[in-house]
């Protein structure tokens, strides 16, 4: 249980870390998977206690975001220990929960909670609420949908989509590997999706980021989801490409990403995209964000 200490330092650091987009157009916007974020202390495959989650709610004051693609949350009581309803407000993808979990994969006597994709948005910050992208799922019931919205800042909109796509095909290595190639199947047809997606966007006129856990080195130079994900007749551009990551020192290149088109990659401000510093073990995954500068319409 939080001690009234803990509480107070957390309602302090956010009165200190003001809305971006309330000092003008600029909004700052991540995206951070959160690893198997539960709502009850000592349960799922990456079991924490309350002193966690103080953790990653201080890291996320740190962040300094006005508005977060999360992912691996259980459910909208797991995302309210980080995301305080007096700050935020939490939208996620309404995928049914598995019944019952998978069985952890280093813990057998534990199961798997829900694994959700979801946005937190500032109090203060114009949204609309999208349809899930269900097909992201297809006829897998662990296969994450996105999560998709739409803010609103001066009257122009940025539609954003939160993504947890297929894991397990990380690179080249796995591509070679022939007992990955039904998971690389799945993780091609999701960056296929995620391109139509894009493509619907672009004929609409709308400014939009798709963001989140790609489970892919999308910036490895001739990566073949990227080629895909981004064509020649319509690209897109890779906020996070060239970013060092210091997350997690066995991995060199992300598998988190944030990707734009249909001219938010005009609204980003230069030189702004970086990565949170991992704080010990919360979580593996490590925050990536870009602030965009939202002008009002012509």
């Amino acid at each position: 249980m939080r001690t009234i200490a803990t509480l107070l330092l957390l309602f302090l650091l956010a009165l200190a870390a003001p809305s971006s987009a309330s000092l003008g157009s600029e909004l700052r916007i991540a995206a951070w998977n959160l690893e198997h974020l539960n709502d009850t202390d000592g349960q799922g495959c990456v079991p924490r206690e309350g002193a966690d989650y103080d953790v990653i709610a201080q890291q996320i004051v740190a962040l300094r975001a006005d508005v977060i693609a999360f992912q691996e949350v259980e459910n909208e009581t797991a995302a309210r220990r980080i995301f305080p309803s007096g700050s935020w407000h939490v939208a996620m993808s309404s995928r049914p929960a598995m019944n019952p979990g998978r069985a952890c994969w280093d813990r057998p006597a534990a199961r798997l909670g829900h694994l959700a994709t979801g946005f937190a948005i500032r109090h203060g910050i114009a949204w609309r609420r999208n349809e899930d992208l269900t097909a992201l799922g297809a006829d897998d019931h662990f296969q994450r949908w996105g999560t998709d919205i739409t803010v609103v800042v001066n009257g122009r909109d940025l539609r954003l989509l939160s993504v947890h796509l297929m894991t397990g095909c990380w690179g080249a290595k796995q591509d070679g590997d022939g007992g990955r190639a039904e998971t690389c199947a799945t993780l091609r047809g999701q960056i296929l999706l995620l391109s139509a997606w894009a493509d619907a966007r672009r004929e609409e006129g709308t400014a939009f980021a798709v963001l989140g856990d790609f489970n892919r080195r999308l910036a490895v130079p001739g990566d073949w989801a990227w080629r895909l994900l981004s064509p020649p007749s319509a690209r897109l551009y890779l906020a996070t490409s060239g970013l060092a990551t210091g997350c997690d020192p066995r991995f060199a290149e992300l598998i988190d990403h944030l990707v734009v088109g249909g001219g938010a990659e005009a609204m980003l401000v230069p030189g702004s995209t970086s990565e949170l510093p991992r704080h010990g073990p919360h979580p593996d995954h490590c925050a990536v964000s870009a602030s965009f500068r939202i002008g009002g319409r012509n």
